[in-house]
C-alpha cells in the first residue's frame, strides 16, 4: 500500500508539473498610432476564445494561456479600429498600434445669410451691408460702398455729397429718398431731403445699413418712393472702447474720426447706463 501511495503521489506531481509548464505568458503594449500615447483599458483577447484582459495605465498587457503559437489576438477600444495580430512566439514583446475609426458621412452644406428672419418675411426687396461688409468695402467710405449693392447707384453731387438712387431713379437731389439713422429721419430741415452722409453717421459707429430699393419703399410714406436707407449705429453696451479712423487721399484730403463708448453696471452686474462720443 505504501508503494502504491508513493506512485500515486509521483504521478500527481508529474501531471501537475505538466499543467504548470503548459501555462505560457505573452506580453505586449497598445498605443495610439498617431500620437504614440498608451491606450488605457483596451481589450486584448485571443481570437475565438474568452481568454484575455484589458491594458493597464501604461497600455501594457500580459496574458497566460495553454495554447501554443501561432494564434491570433484581437485588440479593440472605443473610437479605434479593431486590429488582429498573429502571435508566433512568446519571446518578444508584442507592440500594437491602433488607428482611430473614421466615419464617412454625407456632404454637409453650411449656408450663411445676412438677412434676418424679419427681412425675409417683409414684402420688399432689402439689400444689406453689415459691419463686416462695411469694413471690407473697396470704396473710400461705406456710403459710397452702397453702390456695389444690387439695384443701387451712387451719384456724386459734389465733394463729400453722395446721392443714393435705386431701381432706375437718378437724381442729384434725392427728395423722394428717406434716410433714417436709428429710426430718426435724417433730412435737412430747410431742404426737406437728406444730404447724403454729409450729416450722417460716422463710419466708426455704423453697425448695419439696410436699403429698401425702388418703389417698395413707398410703404414708409410718399417721401420714400425712391427707397429707404436705414442706418443702425453701434450700441455702447455691445461695442465699448476707443476706435480711431484716419484716411488720407490726394490733394491733401484727409478724414479723421474718433469714437469712444463706455457702459456701467449695477451691483447685480446688469447694464444700467452707457454713452458714446
Amino acid at each position: 500500500m505504501k508503494l502504491k501511495g508513493l506512485l500515486s503521489t509521483l504521478l500527481f506531481i508529474t501531471f501537475y508539473s505538466g499543467l504548470v509548464s503548459g501555462q505560457n505568458t505573452f506580453k505586449g503594449v497598445v498605443k495610439d498610432n498617431e500620437t504614440g500615447d498608451p491606450i488605457i483599458g483596451a481589450s486584448v483577447v485571443i481570437k475565438g476564445t474568452t481568454e484575455g484582459m484589458t491594458t493597464d495605465l501604461d497600455g501594457n498587457f500580459a496574458i497566460q494561456t495553454n495554447r501554443t503559437p501561432p494564434f491570433t489576438i484581437v485588440v479593440s477600444f472605443m473610437g479605434y479600429e479593431n486590429t488582429e495580430l498573429d502571435v508566433s512566439s512568446f519571446d518578444s514583446k508584442i507592440k500594437v498600434n491602433l488607428s482611430t475609426k473614421k466615419f464617412e458621412i454625407k456632404t454637409v452644406e453650411v449656408v450663411d445669410t445676412r438677412l434676418t428672419e424679419k427681412q425675409k418675411q417683409a414684402p420688399q426687396t432689402v439689400e444689406t451691408m453689415d459691419a463686416i461688409s462695411i469694413k471690407e468695402t473697396p470704396s473710400a467710405d461705406f456710403y459710397e460702398g452702397l453702390g456695389h449693392l444690387k439695384g443701387v447707384d451712387v451719384t456724386s453731387a459734389s465733394i463729400g455729397f453722395k446721392v443714393i438712387n435705386t431701381r432706375g431713379f437718378n437724381s442729384t437731389s434725392p427728395v423722394r429718398s428717406l434716410q433714417l439713422i436709428d429710426g430718426v429721419d435724417n433730412q435737412s430741415p430747410g431742404l426737406n431731403f437728406s444730404l447724403g452722409n454729409f450729416l450722417g453717421a460716422s463710419e466708426l459707429d455704423i453697425k448695419k445699413v439696410e436699403l429698401v430699393v425702388g418703389a417698395n419703399g413707398a410703404l414708409f410714406g410718399p417721401n420714400a418712393f425712391n427707397g429707404v436707407i436705414n442706418m443702425q449705429t453701434k450700441d455702447p453696451f455691445l461695442f465699448p472702447g476707443l476706435s480711431v479712423l484716419a484716411k488720407v487721399g490726394e490733394r491733401n484730403l484727409y478724414q479723421t474720426a474718433v469714437r469712444y463708448a463706455k457702459s456701467f453696471k449695477d451691483k447685480n452686474d446688469k447694464d444700467r447706463f452707457g454713452f458714446k462720443l
